[in-house]
């Protein structure tokens, strides 16, 4: 029976290690209380409190380093595998020797869950010692296993209100960075914490931008623009320790990549910081930013023991916020199988006093950054097949507008082969009756001719016929030459001086004479007092003045008078021939000058002619590079004056 001395002594001891636990009921605090006290009573450089998670892998639940070496020690935890006993052993660690770390199992529920280690430099322990440490561990089993309960419990209530609000403003298509505000807000306020940033990646060229080189300098190099969400789209940088940086030649492109500060959520009251937060800062600048970014995809736990650069002292004040945890961002992917995807951010989430983040806390961050990962896929997708259907509709309302210019062009041609023929038959009939007219009356003039008993008057008369009738001939023949020869542009212009008033005057006097004398026709010609000289192809002038004349006296009204007018001016000489005639209609107007091309109420009047006439002039004015225009203006009812006006310039170009 042990001395009742001896059992007030463990006592004693194992109260004065539990004893801290009565000024708090946080369970997160509890056991890194217990560390504390456990590394204190046992005069240790440092306690940790492991907890098993799978066969061979564990984290460090809490821990207590009360000098500078322990950390060392911690180091080591992670890289070798503790020893496992009921009872307290101790343990030589390979890198550190002359260290006596004492490590017993934390037991629950008749399960082995972790151990507790306590390192010590020059301490021998003695049984008493390993008996304290013994009923201590139990303890701790019992408090490291309720803790875990109680962990699962709040996060249990927390996720539900967590996963709905973040559902909800999904479902209402809220902005991704409405999202990221949304939640959190919601982990910090549920987990208790004191601050939350979303941070995202951009590359950006700063081959031009000065570099900083102290902490006032961070926002110098930095983007002005804020952040859009598309920018978020850029897969940015690979899961990978991050390459030294490579020689640039002076004058080169350098990308860098940038970390904006997209949300902040900070419940700390009067939080006041000696200078703003820029809106974002360079990666090369942050230790705690590339340490993430080499161990992703999984979370990265800083505890306060390195404060990092002067950037990541501005940015995440780890010296008052030295419990930190950072999750990437990355695509949502399932199954070995698929690539890995590229981190693109990180959700930092940031506490006053040390915290060691339980897997199920994690887990419960990355779902909510899955599914807002999710949702960014989603309208990724969303907008790329909006984007595919607005385009094929674009291609589409294309295809039918050129569908419809081809079918109206169609049509168009189709209105014109057909207008075409129209004119082609009414050609070939017109032409017919030209050819055939004077033809019939050479033929009957022949024939009258070969009478014997034709007295010579009438022989003189049958002989005028002939004549006349043949001129006809030879001129609707050389019409229809000296119109193919313009149609091919094989008309040589031979300009020659000539005087305009005596040409225009011995021309309309010869074609006046030949006008119906039926019709009662008079000629007035108003020309200058001083004859204009021009030199221009005097051969092709002759057939227009003449062919006007003749048009004029053909559709001139009886008992009117044709009028020729000549005009000089600086740099040109304006030619018109004016009659009174039946209006000539809207629709004809236009095309008087097409080839083949006769007015309706011509042809109704039966008034001869092939409907060369018109476009042969304007071909020939165009050849002795003027212009021509007609108009018809009523004078009184089914009475229209009808002016055809001719342009010619006084300086020919010679080219």
């Amino acid at each position: 029976m042990q001395d009742s001395r001896e059992i007030d002594y463990f006592g004693q001891r194992i109260l004065q290690i539990v004893q801290p636990l009565a000024a708090t009921e946080d369970r997160q605090e509890m056991l890194p209380l217990l560390a504390r006290s456990v590394a204190n009573n046992f005069a240790a450089d440092g306690c940790w409190i492991v907890q098993y998670l799978s066969p061979g892998v564990f984290r460090v639940a809490a821990s207590a380093c009360v000098s500078h070496r322990a950390n060392s020690i911690t180091n080591q935890l992670t890289n070798y595998p503790l020893p496992t006993a009921a009872t307290p052993m101790l343990w030589r660690m390979p890198l550190l020797p002359d260290y006596q770390v004492m490590v017993v199992e934390l037991c629950a529920q008749g399960q082995v869950i972790g151990g507790l280690v306590v390192a010590t430099k020059g301490v021998e322990w003695y049984e008493e010692a390993k008996l304290v440490l013994q009923v201590v561990a139990d303890f701790i089993g019992i408090g490291l296993l309720e803790r875990d309960l109680q962990v699962q419990a709040d996060i249990s209530q927390i996720y539900p209100k967590l996963h709905y609000r973040l559902t909800q403003a999904v479902v209402e298509n809220q902005q991704i960075d409405k999202l990221f505000e949304i939640a959190v807000a919601d982990m910090v306020e549920g987990l208790k914490l004191n601050r939350g940033l979303v941070l995202t990646l951009k590359a950006s060229d700063t081959s031009k931008q000065p570099a900083a080189h102290s902490e006032t300098l961070v926002a110098a190099h930095l983007a002005d623009d804020s952040l859009e969400i598309s920018e978020w789209d850029r897969p940015l940088a690979e899961p990978a320790t991050a390459p030294a940086p490579a020689l640039v030649s002076p004058g080169a492109t350098k990308t860098t990549t940038q970390i904006q500060i997209v949300t902040t959520i900070d419940n700390r009251k009067g939080n006041l910081l000696s200078q703003p937060l820029p809106s974002s800062f360079l990666l090369e600048e942050s230790h705690f930013c590339k340490t993430a970014l080499a161990n992703a995809p999984n979370p990265t736990i800083f505890d306060g023991n390195d404060l990092g650069t002067p950037t990541d002292r501005l940015i995440f004040q780890a010296d008052r916020l030295p419990s930190m945890v950072m999750i990437p961002l990355m695509g949502a992917t399932s199954g070995h199988r698929q690539p890995k995807q590229p981190v693109w951010g990180w959700l930092v989430l940031q506490t006053n006093r040390s915290r060691h983040w339980h897997p199920v806390e994690l887990n419960l961050l990355q779902c909510q950054i899955y599914q807002i990962a999710l949702a960014r896929i989603h309208r990724k997708a969303l907008k790329q097949a909006r984007n595919a259907v607005a385009n094929r509709t674009s291609q589409v309302q294309t295809s039918l507008q050129l569908q419809a210019k081809l079918h109206d062009v169609g049509r168009k041609r189709m209105e014109k082969l057909r207008q075409a023929n129209e004119l082609k038959d009414e050609f070939i009939s017109t032409i017919g009756h030209e050819l055939r007219t004077p033809l019939t009356s050479m033929s009957l003039a022949i024939k009258m001719l070969r009478q014997v008993d034709v007295d010579p008057a009438r022989r003189e008369q049958y002989l005028d016929i002939l004549d006349e009738q043949c001129q006809r001939e030879i001129k609707l023949v050389n019409d229809l030459l000296k119109f193919q020869q313009f149609e091919t542009r094989q008309v040589e212009y031979r300009p020659q001086r000539i005087s305009l008033n005596q040409f225009i005057s011995e021309q309309a006097t010869l074609v006046a004479d030949r006008w119906d004398d039926s019709k009662s026709l008079e000629l007035a010609l108003y020309l200058p007092q001083v004859s204009p000289q021009i030199d221009t192809d005097a051969d092709s002038f002759n057939h227009i003045v003449e062919e006007l004349l003749i048009n004029a006296g053909k559709f001139a009204l009886p008992n009117t008078m044709v009028e020729v007018l000549l005009t000089v001016e600086p740099e040109r000489i304006i030619f018109q021939i004016a009659n009174l005639s039946k209006p000539i209609s809207d629709e004809d107007l236009p095309n008087l000058f097409d080839r083949f091309r006769r007015g309706a109420g011509i042809t109704q009047q039966a008034i001869a002619g092939t409907g060369l006439g018109l476009s042969l002039v304007k071909s020939m004015v165009e050849h002795i590079q003027g212009t021509i225009s007609v108009t018809s203006s009523i004078v009184q009812p089914a009475v229209a004056k009808t002016s055809f006006t001719i342009a010619i310039p006084t300086v020919l170009d010679r080219h």
